[in-house]
């Protein structure tokens, strides 16, 4: 017995050495696979301590003379608190391998550490405890209060806030008057708390995201912006909804309350529409979706709408799991539908073959979104044997008429996006004569006003969005300028051209990544020549008519390229693009969609490249297009260096640089950073960016590691 207790002491003492440097010492810890494994036990061993301790402490309140062997107690009290440290090692050790944050991982974290400080007092001190009743009965009593306390605010973490007394309060929502109600606080937000804020609440932040309000909801949270409004097949949000239930990524996991079919369509339409927040639901337009379904929700009719039913059988599912990965998106397009949705992602990995991988499922696909993508006319070959196609989206993409007249074949075709493509009036008569399809966009492209009316006259039942008004003819909100001239690096100098629907409209902007305003910014009137490294900002402004939102491109002059580029360091691997020459390609990534293959992402280790030139070239400094995105716990590397030299074991340091840090609430973009030296000679250039290795007091996730996200490398 003394043997066993001997090594039991000496254990737990280790043990609480241990779990007080985790405490201490957590912001700069990173721990092993082998570690993360015992921590992910944490759920499982916890029971163990908590009934043991209570146990323990109800030994002191039995009078001596019926406690029988002491030496079983004591080793009673040894064993809860042994359990007790190793618990909450094990959850300290969880906490620094998850992605959880918040309040309530706080407070659930360090009442587990009392805990287990509580438990060594105890038997370390007992025999002192035991001759001090009024002191020990008191002590055991709030010990047992911090048990209760601890593990309620675990309860918090694995099942949601509040989960304890969520039974005796009341659920009832308070439906407002669809005509009383506000965007997000009567509609969206009721639906979050319903079914997301147990996890991304404000005392629980799970991937860097809450959900409590608009702020948080527009910061977006580990992997990126929560959506992009008017576009939810490419926004994480809908993408998340919409995975297998037994998806590890899905949202509300599988184990927690999922979302009806109605908040679900809800959620996608308030999306479409472009997500307002703080307008009132009936300043929507009287037959946008997000209106009428809002109005049916907060008012529910006698009957509802009837659900598109399909009359073909459904997918092979295993075959439609096999088509999906980082850059296609394959799912059902309601619960229990045959019919499928398709979403493609990266203009660096799209190609004609990966359309044609989903020719399988042509009987079941009913949606296709291409958009932004360089699709060609050659393409419309493969999506016109989509035989059920319903709707289609190729809006900025290459396709011109000759592509287009391709569609006419799509008996079942309901809506076709060419916004921003090279379609003009005459393709269009003759597709709708040959197919009149029920609604076409055809915003941002050659076919001006007149013809639009012109078109609108002939073909009377066919909705022809424009861009100038929307389906009931009212004028629609002020739209954003376009950036016509792609966003990337140039060689000596490019044209930058912008434009907006409305003529009368007035485009301000300016050079250096800054916001425009309406009467100091300059103001667009002919094509701006561009010759050096600038970040255009545009807004919209009109007498009348609240300013647009702003778009922003980065336009790179090219100095000498790479002929090749070796990774010293391997990115994470979520975000590692299939081929290093994607550094050097003049193509800028997308900030708002970072898994699209088009980034290389480091967290845990920094970013090192070897650039290689066949012939000595003489250089002066190495710029890096890199994202920011706080929300995403994206930030601006703490230090870049760079080395170069004749061979890749004799370089020498040419220069480096530490760039600023951002300040709380600044908006997701492209950055760039740069480091500038005296000329050299060199024909090896040594590359090393270091992320962020603890996030600031005041980000949500703070103590964590940051990202640090590279698109591009440009030496001049």
């Amino acid at each position: 017995m003394q043997k066993v207790k001997t090594t039991g002491n000496g254990i737990l003492f280790g043990g609480m050495v241990f779990l007080l440097f985790l405490a201490v010492f957590e912001s700069f810890l990173r721990i092993p696979s082998w570690l993360a494994v015992a921590g992910r036990m944490h759920p499982m061993f916890l029971h163990f301590p908590i009934v043991l301790l209570l146990v323990s402490f109800f030994t002191l309140w039995i009078p001596a003379s019926r406690q029988g062997d002491n030496e079983w107690l004591d080793l009673l009290r040894l064993a809860a608190a042994l359990s007790a440290v190793v618990a909450a090692i094990m959850g300290m050790l969880l906490s620094l391998e998850g992605d959880r944050a918040g309040q309530t991982l706080t407070l659930h974290k360090w009442g587990g550490v009392l805990v287990a400080l509580a438990g060594f007092i105890f038997y370390t001190g007992y025999p002192f405890l035991a001759r001090k009743a009024s002191l020990a009965k008191p002590f055991t009593v709030i010990a047992a209060i911090a048990i209760l306390l601890t593990g309620h605010w675990g309860a918090g973490l694995t099942h949601g806030e509040d989960y304890v007394l969520a039974p005796i309060r009341s659920n009832e929502q308070r439906l407002v008057p669809p005509e009383e109600a506000v965007i997000f606080a009567d509609v969206v937000r009721p639906i979050l708390e319903k079914k997301c804020i147990s996890c991304h609440g404000a005392s629980s932040v799970k991937g860097g995201l809450t959900l409590k309000d608009i702020k948080g909801l527009m910061a977006g949270g580990k992997t990126g912006p929560l959506f992009i409004p008017g576009q939810p097949d490419a926004s994480l949000l809908i993408k998340r909804l919409h995975l297998p239930l037994g998806d590890k990524k899905r949202m509300p996991p599988a184990s927690k309350p999922q979302l009806t079919e109605e908040e679900a369509a809800l959620l996608y339409a308030w999306v479409k529409s472009g997500a307002a927040t703080d307008e009132m639901l009936f300043s929507l337009p009287e037959k946008d979706t997000f209106r009428v379904l809002a109005t049916a929700y907060l008012a529910p009719a006698a009957g509802e709408a009837p659900t598109p039913v399909y009359d073909f059988a459904a997918a092979d599912e295993e075959k439609v799991a096999s088509l999906n990965n980082n850059y296609r998106s394959i799912v059902p397009l309601g619960k229990n539908s045959p019919a499928l949705t398709v979403n493609f992602y990266g203009r660096n990995v799209y190609s004609t073959a990966s359309l044609e991988e989903i020719l399988p499922l042509k009987q079941q696909i009913v949606e296709l979104n291409l958009s932004r993508l360089p699709v060609k006319d050659g393409d419309m070959k493969v999506i016109r044997q989509l035989e059920q196609l319903r709707k289609l989206n190729l809006n900025y993409t290459g396709v011109t008429s000759a592509g287009v007249e391709e569609l006419a074949g799509l008996q079942h075709l309901e809506e076709l996006a060419l916004s921003g493509t090279g379609i003009t009036s005459a393709a269009l008569d003759k597709l709708l004569s040959a197919r009149p399809v029920p609604s076409v966009y055809i915003w941002d492209t050659k076919i001006d006003s007149n013809q639009v009316s012109a078109l609108k006259k002939k073909f009377a039942k066919v909705y022809i969005e424009s861009g100038f008004a929307d389906k009931d003819g009212q004028v629609i909100a002020l739209s954003p300028p376009v950036i016509s001239t792609p966003a990337g690096v140039f060689d000596k100098s490019i044209q930058l051209e912008m434009k907006h629907p409305f003529k009368d409209a007035e485009i301000r902007y300016t050079l250096d990544g800054t916001p425009p305003d309406s009467l100091h910014s300059p103001v667009y009137t002919a094509p701006l020549p561009i010759d050096k490294n600038v970040t255009v900002t545009a807004k919209a402004f009109k007498p009348g008519w609240y300013g647009s939102k702003t778009v922003q491109s980065s336009f790179i002059k090219r100095g000498v390229t790479p002929d090749s580029i070796i990774l010293a360091t391997s990115a994470d691997p979520r975000y590692a693009p299939t081929s290093a020459a994607l550094l050097a390609d003049g193509q800028l990534g997308d900030f708002a969609n970072y898994g699209n293959g088009e980034w290389f992402g480091y967290q845990r280790n920094e970013a090192a490249y070897y650039l290689l030139f066949n012939k000595p070239v003489t250089v002066q400094s190495v710029m890096l297009s890199m994202m920011q995105n706080l929300g995403g716990h994206i930030f601006p590397p703490v230090k870049m260096e760079v080395w170069g030299g004749m061979q890749k074991d004799q370089l020498k340091p040419l220069g480096k640089v530490s760039p600023p840090a951002p300040d709380k609430g600044e908006p997701a973009r492209l950055i760039q950073g740069e480091v500038t030296f005296a000329p050299a000679e060199v024909q090896c250039i040594r590359l090393v960016v270091h992320p962020l290795a603890s996030l600031p007091a005041w980000h949500g996730a703070k103590g964590k590691p940051g990202w640090v996200f590279i698109s591009e490398i440009i030496v001049n």
